[in-house]
């Protein structure tokens, strides 16, 4: 029966039921896990989409800081990743690079490496090699950096240097 209000009959409120509630939730995430991903990276990434949680970020090792740091002709990024802060602090601390928001810089890239490695967030992360001749002619040393495409290509096929493969892509 309503309950009778100062401007009179106030609707009757239903609640819905906890099993509706769960149906409701559930079945979305299931049918997304079951029909496009791995279930962890499924989920932390419909999460942090959720909650606009997941960005993009970069490790770039041509220039690094430390005397017992080599700077290296590449930059790391990692699109779409619910780890960013923790890809940007490992960057400053093993690599001692600098990091930054966002994608790579695009000037001056020869090809990249998309590395085939599955994270568990779905983000995906590339290797860009750099012409790096400009910063060496001022003095730059880099460890062993590309120079061509097919230098490139070798990096991306190197098992050692990327255990779980990566394939060879143009600059974007």
């Amino acid at each position: 029966m309503a309950a009778e209000g100062r401007h009179g009959r106030l609707p009757e409120v239903s609640a819905t039921p906890p099993r509706l509630i769960v149906r409701q939730l559930v079945f979305p995430l299931l049918f997304a896990v079951v029909c496009a991903c791995k279930p962890a990276g499924c989920v932390a990434n419909a999460l942090g989409d959720v909650v606009g949680e997941t960005g993009d970020a970069h490790c770039d090792r041509r220039s690094v800081t430390g005397a017992d740091k080599k700077a290296a002709s590449f930059c790391q990024e990692i699109v779409d990743t619910i780890a960013q802060s923790d890809f940007e602090d490992d960057c400053r601390d093993k690599h001692g690079a600098a990091t930054g928001d966002g994608t790579c810089p695009r000037e001056k890239i020869i090809g990249g490496c998309k590395i085939s490695k599955v994270n568990d967030d779905g983000s995906e992360v590339w290797d860009w090699y750099y012409d790096v001749t400009a910063e060496e002619a001022d003095g730059g040393v880099f460890e062993d950096p590309a120079r061509t495409k097919e230098d490139v290509k070798a990096l991306c096929a190197d098992k050692q240097r990327y255990d779980e493969g990566a394939t060879y892509a143009d600059p974007p």
